[in-house]
């Protein structure tokens, strides 16, 4: 799974106007919005609610949230959660259906097992024995939606779900619609590195690994957002060897593959960050194979030898 990798940085638009801007904190990270023309009927403390509200349903991180009540039941009967659970539980599903279950929104228990996640940091690989067993309490198969009422359903009790992949690309997609709703038709939201614009805004994708404002590539984002999925910054060594933060479900263990960060531009944000974490799970050959196959534009980083 991704965790709020920041690869991009924002270039500013392209109007000669300097442009409103106000953000905060969220979902562990940091959110920024900035408007052309104005703030208008748009305020802060109206985006951090909303994003607050957001929070305390899908953080896996809060032990009160919706999600986490859900991790934390060993019932195999329907569990009442929110509609917003539902929806974004669908959204990974679906990403996972269209890409060989690269992305698996059931790996909690291998992702705290490695140390990624809410149970803390490990500096030593888990053995084997370990691995298998959290690997046994996991599977999207598992995991089922129920819309009316809203509800969702494990088929095994240690079943759990983080959906960090897909959260901050939901997000925005939301609030992009609240915004045009209040008749904001241009603007540059971003959440923890990933960005969704509404007009034309130019966005630098950073060199993995490379101080920050140093840009490899600057692109023009018109009514798209984009992406990013990266292993430099999360991870652990041990004996010599690094260990990345994202898990491959097949294994249960990181990947070990030269890809280094993936970037996905979509019109949709929240398919640009489903995809963006199953391209860089795939790895180079499979990872291109399936861009190609949906039409993606993808941005390749490869680690140096």
């Amino acid at each position: 799974m991704r965790f709020a990798l920041l690869l991009l940085l924002l270039s500013g638009c392209s109007r000669d106007d300097p442009p409103v801007t106000f953000g905060g904190r969220t979902m562990g990270t940091t959110w920024s919005l900035r408007l052309d023309g104005g703030a208008g009927r748009i305020s802060q403390k109206e985006i951090q609610q909303q994003l607050d509200s957001w929070e305390s349903i899908i953080s896996h991180w809060q032990t009160e949230s919706a999600l986490s009540r859900f991790n934390a039941s060993t019932s195999n009967d329907w569990i009442a959660v929110p509609a917003e659970l539902v929806e974004v539980v669908e959204l990974a599903q679906k990403i996972g259906n269209d890409t060989d279950h690269a992305l698996d929104i059931t790996l909690a228990p291998l992702i705290d097992l490695w140390g990624f996640g809410a149970a803390g940091r490990r500096d030593t690989p888990p053995m084997d024995a370990e691995i298998a067993a959290a690997k046994a309490q996991c599977g999207w198969q598992h995991l089922h939606t129920r819309h009316d009422p809203p509800a969702l359903r494990k088929n095994i009790p240690g079943l759990r779900i983080n959906v960090s992949a897909v959260a901050e690309g939901w997000a925005l997609d939301r609030l992009a619609k609240h915004l045009e709703s209040n008749g904001t038709t241009r603007f540059l939201l971003e959440i923890g590195g990933e960005v969704l614009a509404r007009g034309e805004w130019r966005v630098g994708v950073q060199t993995p690994a490379a101080p920050p404002g140093e840009s490899a590539q600057t692109l023009l984002l018109k009514d798209q957002s984009i992406a990013t999925s990266g292993v430099y910054r999360q991870h652990f060594s041990a004996a010599g060897k690094e260990y990345a933060h994202v898990l491959d479900p097949r294994t249960g263990r990181p990947i070990e593959h030269k890809l280094a960060s993936v970037s996905v531009v979509q019109s949709n944000a929240s398919l640009a960050d489903g995809f963006a974490t199953a391209l860089l799970i795939l790895g180079p050959e499979a990872g291109h194979l399936l861009a190609e196959k949906h039409g993606l534009s993808v941005v390749w980083f490869e680690r140096e030898k």
